[in-house]
């Protein structure tokens, strides 16, 4: 099955949108109380939409039993130009947004369908930046974190001529 919900973030207004999908007989188990591994993909910047498509590489965690979750934080563009836009979207000193989202969005997961123990997240790219700031904020929630060709060091790659 999959599912589209939303998540109160720490502002207590904006409505962080979340892309679900799962296996019927697993959440058949979360609705009988039982916890369950949960996977967390974000990514949130330059304004660029996650859209909820079919993927192969889904399935494999879906068969055994994984929750897969996609935020759809401030800093992308899910929801129009303000969710990147300053001054209560993502972008320059609203940066903050995208991080804070992505954590509520896990602590949500915690205190819905998994434990800190069966949460994992993963970000790629700015989604790496992302996945390295959540951690951080709130190394408690995750047990695996995957960051995919992060980009974590702006100073130095924006000074480095051999990078296009």
């Amino acid at each position: 099955g999959c599912d589209r919900m939303e998540v109160l973030s720490r502002d207590g207004e904006t409505k962080v949108p979340i892309s679900v999908v799962y296996s019927n007989e697993t959440m058949e188990k979360v609705k009988a109380g039982e916890r369950v591994p949960v996977h967390l993909y974000g990514y949130g910047s330059y304004g660029a939409c996650m859209e909820a498509d079919f993927d192969t590489t889904r399935l494999p965690l879906i068969k055994r039993g994984m929750i897969y979750v996609i935020a759809h934080i401030r800093g992308g563009g899910e929801m129009g130009r303000q969710w990147y836009e300053e001054p209560n979207g993502a972008k320059y000193l609203c940066k903050k947004n995208t991080f804070n989202d992505f954590v509520d969005v896990a602590k949500f997961l915690v205190d819905t369908w998994t434990t800190p123990e069966m949460l994992s997240c993963e970000g790629r790219s700015a989604g790496g930046l992302l996945i390295g700031a959540s951690i951080n904020q709130a190394p408690e929630l995750f047990k695996c974190a995957i960051l995919g060709v992060p980009f974590v060091d702006v100073a130095v790659t924006m000074t480095d001529s051999t990078i296009p």
